[in-house]
């Protein structure tokens, strides 16, 4: 079994502002494209192609995606791809209603998705389809079981709660092998921005390449109570915390529950089963990002679902590239404004961009609900305050 380990309190502590040395080993698009690309070059991944998908409202995966990239294309020569869910300027923007760049997955050998809720136009829509009827292999986290909702225009079978017998659960049932549904899917589990929760190996799962070199994770992110499909193989387990920050302090009356998986096969769109390698983790909030360990699991897990698991190692370099500054998780709040996709161009750069205005800092009716988030979280609030002096209302010394 993994050794079991806390990570130190620091890592939140750090959030707002975390500075890594990179060099510049790829570029990105043009200035003004809505897709971010970098290149890669030399290393492990030379001459494979990863599209990363990231479109959802809550878990900040705009942060997450472009972090992910960065580490497999610098430090191991992968291609990577970025497309985000953007505004009608062009703006990445939290569960946008479109996602340019979807030909990118035509040579794509690895998709990475994390989505929810999303609701397309079917020329965008038709291009993931394409993917999976050819049997892509796919890593997906968090919210991606629940990728689609209110999906029409030909494709309402995507949608989560899609309940035809030939397409039960939508896409995130019939190709993760869960969807948000409580007695046969996914459910929360714990209390989001009070409980943080220790992720470790499952028993059997010990020797999994896509474990080889991972401790034990500390999430920020909300836990799930996932339903483990029954033709996939634990890897994870997650236990809630009664702390926010690492601790020993186990919440007894919630015991652990599986927390990531993988299959070897799916169900397509059309009803045909695929063979191709698929992984799911619950984990993936962009401040997750902050521990080594989640990092490595996600790099792992990109190897072994292109079947590279003989590349992995367990000091494989999943250091941060660039500096990384996530912010909460929430729906509404804390995703950085106005921020194209070209802006993330400088691979040395940091995620998102530092002059970026960050969202709903300045709605005097949101003051509680910012006290409450950032109310675990004392660096970044302060750091926050320096910039939006307004940032807590009344609620400044509560």
């Amino acid at each position: 079994m993994l050794s079991r380990f806390l990570l130190p309190a620091a890592r939140l502590v750090a959030a707002f502002l975390i500075v890594l040395a990179a060099g510049p080993a790829a570029h990105a698009a043009d200035p003004g494209s809505d897709t971010l690309v970098y290149e890669g070059g030399q290393g492990i991944g030379a001459g494979k192609h990863i599209v990363l998908i990231a479109n959802d409202h809550e878990y900040r995966s705009e942060q997450t995606t472009s972090l992910l990239a960065k580490i497999l294309a610098h430090h191991h020569g992968f291609r990577c791809t970025v497309l985000f869910g953007v505004n009608d300027q062009g703006e990445i923007h939290p569960g946008a209603k479109s996602v340019p760049g979807m030909e990118a997955l035509e040579d794509a050998d690895l998709l990475f998705f994390f989505t929810r809720f999303m609701d397309l136009p079917a020329s965008q829509v038709q291009h993931l389809v394409d993917y999976f009827e050819r049997g892509g292999p796919v890593v997906g986290v968090r919210t991606s079981t629940h990728a689609f909702n209110g999906q029409g225009e030909g494709w309402e079978k995507l949608n989560y709660n899609y309940a035809g017998e030939d397409y039960r659960g939508g896409l995130g049932e019939q190709v993760f092998g869960n969807t948000w549904h409580g007695q046969r899917g996914q459910s929360h589990y714990g209390r989001n921005h009070v409980m943080g929760s220790r992720i470790t190996a499952v028993d059997s799962a010990a020797e999994h390449p896509i474990l080889r070199g991972v401790g034990a994770i500390h999430a920020y992110s909300g836990a799930y109570k996932s339903q483990l499909p029954q033709d996939a193989t634990p890897l994870l387990d997650v236990q809630v915390l009664n702390t926010f920050q690492p601790s020993d302090d186990i919440k007894q009356d919630s015991p652990a529950v599986n927390a990531g998986w993988t299959r070897d096969h799916y169900v397509a769109p059309s009803g045909e089963t695929k063979q191709a390698r698929v992984v799911y983790t619950s984990l993936g909030a962009s401040e997750d990002l902050l521990d080594a360990d989640a990092r490595r699991l996600l790099v792992n897990a990109c190897l072994w679902a292109l079947g590279m698991e003989a590349k992995i190692v367990a000091d494989l370099d999943v250091s941060v590239v660039g500096d990384y500054a996530p912010t909460p998780y929430t729906n509404g709040m804390f995703y950085y404004e106005g921020v194209r996709p070209s802006d993330l161009q400088d691979i040395g750069g940091r995620i998102m961009p530092p002059d970026a205005p960050v969202a709903g800092m300045t709605d005097d009716r949101r003051a509680k609900r910012r006290y409450a988030i950032l109310r675990n979280r004392p660096e970044m609030r302060q750091r926050l305050e320096q910039r939006y002096p307004d940032l807590l209302g009344d609620n400044s010394n509560p």
